[in-house]
């Protein structure tokens, strides 16, 4: 005896694909949220700026300042 395969319900079907994304957007918003707590762990510290190339930073005068006209 062989039997048939019935096909689904198309509101059936919709619901399954409808909790499937769901279930993967969760999926990837848990990992999403995983990674940052894991960054947020170890902090790395800021570059801080050169005091050397700081100072070597000069402002450009009016004279030389190019003008939006």
């Amino acid at each position: 005896m062989t039997t048939t395969q019935q096909t689904s319900n198309p509101i059936t079907r919709w619901a399954k694909t409808v909790i499937g994304a769901v279930r993967n957007l969760n999926g990837e918003l848990t990992g999403a949220g995983e990674a940052m707590a894991r960054a947020n762990r170890f902090p790395q510290p800021r570059p801080q700026a050169d005091p050397a190339q700081a100072a070597q930073v000069h402002p450009v005068s009016s004279a030389k300042a190019l003008t939006g006209v």
